[in-house]
């Protein structure tokens, strides 16, 4: 039932899926920063949680039928690095990454990406998360409208958007597979 809720808010939003686009590979492997995150559930994204993470680097497998993704959590002072592989299933990937964690990502154009994900915890606790990542440190005007308003058709509120970009200390380069 889940699966199928969630596929149908990614049809409503437009999504399609990152396989649909045979350029994809080309477009979403790079390095990426994340610049804001919204969550419905704030604490999840505060300062030293784990669901703030401060990417680096996208990969595709195969088709892009496994997602490697490349990020940092800061805990305190000192960063943690993370790998993360997402396997496609269906419309959307999972991976394991603080419990179960159900994803997928946008193009909107090549310094754009944003990204949805569904993170169950180890509690059950279920927390929806939306980010966006960009190879510059500024969004324009359209590419922050864009962003805002594809938080608020997922149902997060505005005032649950972080720019997470300026406590971003972590190193810049990150050793990939």
């Amino acid at each position: 039932m889940k699966v199928a809720i969630l596929l149908l808010m990614l049809n409503l939003l437009g999504v399609s899926s990152v396989m649909m686009n045979k350029n994809l590979k080309k477009k979403i492997e790079g390095n990426w920063q994340t610049v804001y995150l919204a969550s419905s559930s704030v604490e999840k994204i505060k300062e030293g949680s784990p669901l703030r993470t401060y990417f680096r680097r996208i990969e595709c497998g195969k088709k892009c039928k496994q997602i490697y993704l490349y990020f940092y959590v800061k805990r305190g002072n000192d960063c943690q690095k993370y790998e993360i592989i997402g396997k496609k299933r269906q419309e959307f990937y999972q991976a394991q990454y603080e419990g179960k964690t159900t994803f997928m990502v946008k193009m909107v154009n090549e310094k754009i990406l944003l990204f949805h994900y569904f993170n169950k915890d180890r509690t059950g606790k279920v927390t929806r998360v939306a980010g966006i990542l960009a190879k510059a440190k500024q969004l324009t005007k359209d590419e922050m409208t864009q962003y805002m308003d594809f938080v608020e058709e997922i149902g997060i509120e505005d005032e649950n958007v972080q720019r997470v970009l300026d406590t971003d200390t972590c190193p810049k380069k990150i050793k990939t597979r």
